[in-house]
């Protein structure tokens, strides 16, 4: 069950790297973002994350997948108009 709307979907260059060496398929990264599985985030991101659903906050929405040996971060912005995918070093 998707939990919030994804908006527009961008990537950073190093982000694009990384799917494309390991011909990531970005359909399941953003389904298990949407769906609430959060990947490696902290428990402090995951307890923000869920106080991001509730109704009337303006808090971001975070993930982190593990492909291979790199990380990809999925970010909703709070207004859910856009989702990002990006790497540490775009941090």
């Amino acid at each position: 069950m998707k939990l919030f709307e994804l908006g527009k979907i961008t990537m950073t260059p190093s982000a694009i790297s990384i799917i494309a060496k390991f011909k990531v398929p970005i359909g399941d990264l953003l389904d298990r973002h949407e769906r609430g599985d959060y990947g490696e985030v902290s428990e402090k991101d995951w307890h923000e994350n869920t106080l991001a659903l509730l109704p009337d906050t303006v808090e971001r929405v975070m993930s982190v997948y593990n492909i291979e040996t790199e990380k990809l971060w999925v970010i909703t912005d709070p207004d859910r108009k856009v989702t990002t995918l990006l790497t540490e070093e775009d941090f």
